[in-house]
């Protein structure tokens, strides 16, 4: 062996040593849900023993243990002045991050498929965003019952935005109900490329979103010159449906309340609207203008 590959083995032993003593350290923690329990507890703020064996619902004699383990890994300390345990900052950084990946964990558990379908890489937020989400199973029988379950919360929203990819009718069909019947939500909608294409191609789509922005008397639909990866409607501001479409021609849908996933959903919109020109302009043919010429 040369001096060169001797030097570079040494680095590589040295070099796993650390990420073996994360994956014991890692393995520790998942083997005792009660030590996950006593970092959860310790997050919130010091505790003493009593308090910790209350909430923890073990033995004193495993709780003792269980500290004594904690302690000794330096993940939380005890202050003898008043016998109270306290997370170190190791100690939350390692709860945080543990917290992190068992969220990741449960979205890929609960809804596979779904999260296969969707852009994930065009989130803003971290996927473990959506470990409380639900899921929108299609029916075979009813390719759009996804997108219908859209619909009904259009039809109760008091105000929708939305950037469209995959066009369905089924949302714009209850807003124009909504709208005749005078408690229609304040909406904006932004079709991509493809979007508008089907919109401004169909005429009986024409009349129907133009009849809406009349009686609204502004624009409602907008076009962006390009493409979205996925549906994002976002429903009185702390709702969120993210929909792709599903090899049956249905969709695939998530929603989820997150204040992450709603708050990346929000400055998706606004960016989309702002590069946006109303539909009916780009109906017509007709440049944008700038306001500020």
């Amino acid at each position: 062996m040369t001096s060169e590959n001797a030097s570079a083995g040494a680095l590589q032993q040295v070099g796993d040593e650390p990420m073996a003593d994360a994956i014991e350290g890692a393995a520790f923690l998942a083997r005792s849900a009660h030590r996950v329990r006593v970092l959860e507890l310790l997050s919130s703020g010091p505790r003493t023993r009593e308090t910790l064996l209350s909430g923890t619902d073990v033995t004193r004699v495993t709780l003792s243990r269980i500290l004594g383990d904690l302690t000794d890994r330096g993940w939380i300390e005890r202050d003898h002045a008043d016998d109270r345990y306290a997370i170190t900052d190791t100690g939350a950084a390692v709860y945080d991050d543990f917290e992190r990946l068992l969220e990741t964990i449960t979205v890929g558990q609960r809804c596979p498929e779904v999260l296969d379908a969707l852009p994930t890489e065009w989130f803003g937020f971290e996927l473990r965003c959506l470990a409380d989400c639900d899921t929108v199973a299609t029916d075979s029988a009813d390719p759009l019952s996804g997108m219908r379950v859209i619909a009904n919360a259009v039809g109760r929203a008091t105000t929708v935005r939305a950037a469209v990819s995959s066009f369905a009718s089924l949302p714009m069909y209850t807003h124009a109900e909504s709208v005749r019947a005078g408690d229609a939500a304040e909406a904006e909608v932004v079709f991509d490329r493809d979007a508008t294409a089907v919109n401004v191609e169909d005429p009986d789509l024409v009349d129907r979103w133009r009849a809406i922005e009349a009686e609204s008397a502004r624009p409602v639909y907008y076009s962006a010159d390009e493409r979205f990866p996925c549906n994002v409607d976002i429903i009185d501001g702390e709702r969120v449906f993210l929909s792709v479409t599903d090899e049956n021609g249905g969709f695939r849908v998530v929603e989820s309340t997150h204040p992450a996933v709603v708050d990346w959903a929000e400055a998706l919109f606004r960016e989309k609207r702002t590069a946006a020109v109303p539909l009916e302009q780009y109906r017509s043919g007709v440049e944008p203008v700038d306001s500020h010429a």
